[in-house]
């Protein structure tokens, strides 16, 4: 695993050389901005499912959440330990996309950075569909259905760790885009590989 200062870009020879190989390219966003403009939709279905599961497990949850929504205005109080939780979020959501990933610590394909918009993970690595399914959910299952439910049985669920599972739901909106777009572009049993932001299957 490698530090980098950004996401890898398209490298023109490796493409040359995955085409010639016989694979062959993904349909996805170019670029991270038009990514976050297509995953809207996902940032709705994702806070949707995120509420059913609080709905389902801890009714008294579900309705604050909506008392938040609909509340007639909304007073923010900013303190640093909620802004260091924050920073924490962003950087389990990371560690999960990473451990997920094969020998990770090895390999000298997987990068990780820190960018203003947020930490990074990334890998060159082939890997398998079901793989890659797998890296792109584990956040949002984990973060945003699993602990929640967790911790709703327990009595647990204060408002602002309502807001971080909101807030890391909307997050995973990209991964949800990326999820789809395998699943539904790539042939079961397929290995993918990344070439900055463009994919490959085979």
């Amino acid at each position: 695993m490698k530090y980098a200062k950004s996401i890898p870009k398209t490298d023109l020879k490796r493409r040359e050389s995955l085409l010639s190989k016989g694979w062959q390219p993904v349909k996805e966003a170019p670029n991270l901005l038009i990514a976050i403009v297509l995953s809207f939709p996902f940032m709705i279905m994702n806070a949707l499912i995120t509420y059913f599961v609080l709905r389902l497990i801890n009714p008294n949850s579900a309705a604050q959440v909506i008392h938040i929504i609909t509340a007639p205005s909304w007073e923010f109080t900013i303190r640093y330990d909620y802004l260091l939780y924050l920073i924490l979020l962003v950087l389990v959501h990371e560690f999960l996309h990473l451990i997920c990933i094969p020998n990770f610590y090895k390999s000298t394909e997987t990068f990780w950075g820190i960018r203003p918009w947020g930490v990074f993970v990334y890998t060159n690595q082939e890997l398998r569909k079901s793989r890659f399914l797998v890296i792109s959910m584990v956040p949002f299952i984990t973060l945003s259905i699993l602990i929640p439910a967790i911790l709703g049985l327990l009595g647990f669920l204060v408002v602002f760790i309502l807001v971080l599972v909101f807030f890391n739901a909307i997050a995973c909106s990209v991964d949800m885009l990326n999820f789809f777009t395998i699943l539904v572009q790539v042939p079961g049993g397929s290995r993918i590989i990344n070439n900055g932001f463009e994919s490959y299957c085979m």
